[in-house]
């Protein structure tokens, strides 16, 4: 996962936290705030651990990796 997906996905992972049990603008309803709350919480520590198993099913990555240089005298 590269940095620019960890430092989205880190910021979702807080406004769903804040939305699910800290504001009643999508739901007061107890079930939702949890659901929300669990998603933020695991959509952070996927960012934190830099692996996304949706991502390993669907075949889909974010990391780039960088290049070794073909000359050796650099």
């Amino acid at each position: 996962m590269s940095l620019p997906d960890q430092v989205f996905r880190s910021f979702m992972g807080l406004s769903f936290i804040y939305l699910g049990p800290l504001s009643d603008v999508l739901t007061d309803d107890f079930l939702s705030s949890a659901l929300l709350t669990i998603v933020g919480l695991m959509v952070i520590f996927s960012s934190f651990i830099g692996f996304c198993p949706l991502y390993h099913v669907a075949g889909f990555n974010t990391y780039i990796k960088k290049q070794k240089s073909k000359n050796p005298d650099s």
